[in-house]
């Protein structure tokens, strides 16, 4: 009787893996996925045309995307800025996001929809190397926060988008008070949007 039980027992057991094995196969083949590469600060540059001392130009966003057919998707979102001011490399307004969000608008031509998530940013830089000196890198401006993401993409031809996304960011970010003798660093609520909108390519993989 006990082996009956037992080798009952060992059946349900590979046979239920099995079922599981299938239903999570099936769950794999149905996700999808896609990466865009652009530019993340189109309205930063406009500024800097006026305004000479803006050394900050040509931000680059990565952005990697995993969702189901049911359009749901998790989001990883990478943007920076990189530029050159003697002696040092800057990456400035570094920021990573994973968003968790949902195709709201599906046609044929173009999709809209929305995520949130939490984002980390900061400033980070290298100062240019000097003869008997180690250099570091530095980084400072730190931020933690929610992001808030709208995008539109608009079909260019088979699996490559336009992909338009609006960023509204809102956190707890380090400051210096630079109006007094000895800089004070603070922490605070702010609104991060130096890269409020990004332009991409988006490419279906």
């Amino acid at each position: 009787m006990n082996r009956i039980i037992y080798l009952s027992s060992v059946i349900l057991f590979f046979l239920n893996f099995k079922i599981y094995s299938q239903e999570n196969k099936s769950q794999i083949n149905n996700l999808s996925h896609s990466i865009s590469f652009g530019w993340s600060n189109p309205i930063t540059l406009i500024r800097s045309i006026t305004d000479p001392n803006q050394q900050e130009k040509i931000g680059i966003l990565i952005d990697y995307q995993l969702y189901d057919i049911e359009g749901e998707f998790y989001r990883f979102h990478l943007k920076f800025s990189p530029f050159y001011s003697k002696p040092t490399f800057n990456f400035r307004n570094f920021l990573i996001s994973v968003q968790k969000g949902k195709k709201i608008l599906q046609k044929e031509n173009f999709n809209f929809g929305h995520g949130l998530g939490p984002y980390f940013r900061c400033n980070i830089f290298r100062g240019q190397q000097a003869s008997g000196t180690q250099v570091f890198w530095s980084s400072d401006y730190y931020g933690l926060g929610m992001e808030y993401a709208m995008f539109f993409d608009y079909k260019i031809k088979e699996n490559l988008y336009l992909n338009l996304i609006l960023n509204l960011n809102i956190g707890i970010h380090q400051y210096y008070d630079a109006s007094i003798v000895n800089s004070q660093e603070y922490w605070g609520l702010r609104i991060a949007n130096q890269q409020l909108i990004s332009i991409a390519l988006k490419k279906q993989l």
